[in-house]
């Protein structure tokens, strides 16, 4: 079973080679990197914001 990341890798990779532009081994890998960068950054955004509103539901629990 792959863990999370791998996952996230290989939709960055299936992403990339869809795309023309992109005509070497290396150019793949490099646009790979910047899509699953950028996933990852809004995955990171999105679980802070989850964690932010938990918590103000916790505040108001309480």
């Amino acid at each position: 079973m792959m863990d999370k990341n791998e996952e996230i890798w290989e939709i960055a990779r299936n992403a990339a080679f869809r795309v023309d532009f992109v005509t070497t081994g290396r150019e793949l890998h490099l646009y790979t990197s910047a899509i699953y960068s950028a996933m990852m950054w809004g995955w990171e955004e999105r679980i802070e914001e989850k964690e932010r509103e938990a918590y103000q539901n916790d505040k108001f629990i309480k």
